[in-house]
């Protein structure tokens, strides 16, 4: 193949990575609470230390901060149980979606793929506290990655802030930014090679 086939195919190339590298990372924070004067939800024990947390459904977007900023505070949202073992690692391999709730045409929601931490004290009040990790989703944004945290106190549990779901663009460069600098790279190396082929 010619030198100039190449670099044709190496800019074809980069050309596909610059548009793969106007991918759109979610950004911001949301959180969810009881309703008021109600429990957010009950913990049943395992007996080993572990067991479920079952929400009231529905409960509230309570803020939203960058790309959950527009959502109206109220929404509602629905969680599925979080069931973890007395190592405070969640059992059945994630829960996907944890949360979703939609408006107008735009769907959220998370999968919260494993568990740093949970647990549970009982007491007076008893206290739930749990953090984690997964993937966040918005309906015209792209998959990203996201951290988890909850805490309740009570008899049930009234939850403040349920949930704190911070997500951000990655600090290591798209493989689109790095495929482009490899092609640019490229054409300087081929400028040079014919500048001194003709010396």
């Amino acid at each position: 193949m010619k030198t100039s086939k190449i670099l044709l195919a190496i800019l074809a190339a980069t050309v596909l990575g610059l548009g793969a590298a106007n991918a759109t990372q979610i950004n911001g924070t949301v959180g969810f609470t009881s309703a008021a004067n109600t429990t957010g939800g009950s913990f049943v024990p395992d007996g080993s230390g572990g067991g479920t947390v079952n929400f009231n459904n529905p409960l509230h977007v309570n803020f939203g901060t960058d790309d959950y900023a527009t959502v109206p505070v109220g929404t509602n949202v629905n969680f599925a149980s979080i069931t973890f073992d007395s190592a405070g690692h969640l059992v059945g391999g994630g829960n996907i979606p944890e949360w979703t709730f939609t408006v107008g045409e735009t769907i959220y929601s998370f999968d919260l793929l494993s568990l740093q931490s949970a647990s549970f004290h009982a007491g007076n009040p008893n206290a739930l506290a749990m953090m984690g990790e997964g993937t966040v989703h918005i309906t015209g944004f792209d998959d990203t990655f996201a951290t988890f945290a909850l805490q309740g106190t009570g008899k049930g549990f009234t939850f403040t802030i349920l949930q704190a779901s911070n997500t951000a663009v990655p600090g290591v460069p798209e493989g689109g930014s790095g495929l482009a600098l490899l092609g640019l790279g490229l054409i300087v190396v081929e400028g040079l090679r014919r500048k001194l082929a003709l010396i």
